[in-house]
């Protein structure tokens, strides 16, 4: 099996460190202090604490049922063949 790269074990090197500064973390004692802590993350984190897209309020969504409606028109085809 291959070793390590020195770039391999900086990177967990640098995970065991964040962990351990999880471990020092305590649960919210109120409803209050957690939506505090959840602001706060939410404002450190910027656009990718928000969920969804951000270019489109819609997703997928279009597509999707252009798909759905090409299905539709081929089978009403089909039916009509029959």
């Amino acid at each position: 099996m291959a070793r390590a790269s020195s770039r391999d074990r900086e990177y967990f090197a640098r995970i065991a460190r964040q962990n351990l500064a999880i471990d020092d973390e305590t649960p919210p004692a109120s409803l209050a202090e957690m939506l505090d802590r959840l602001e706060k993350i939410r404002r450190l984190r910027g656009a990718l604490a928000r969920p969804g897209v951000t270019s489109s309020d819609e997703g997928d969504l279009p597509g999707h049922l252009a798909f759905l409606e090409r299905i539709r028109m081929v089978t009403r085809r089909g039916a009509k063949r029959s």
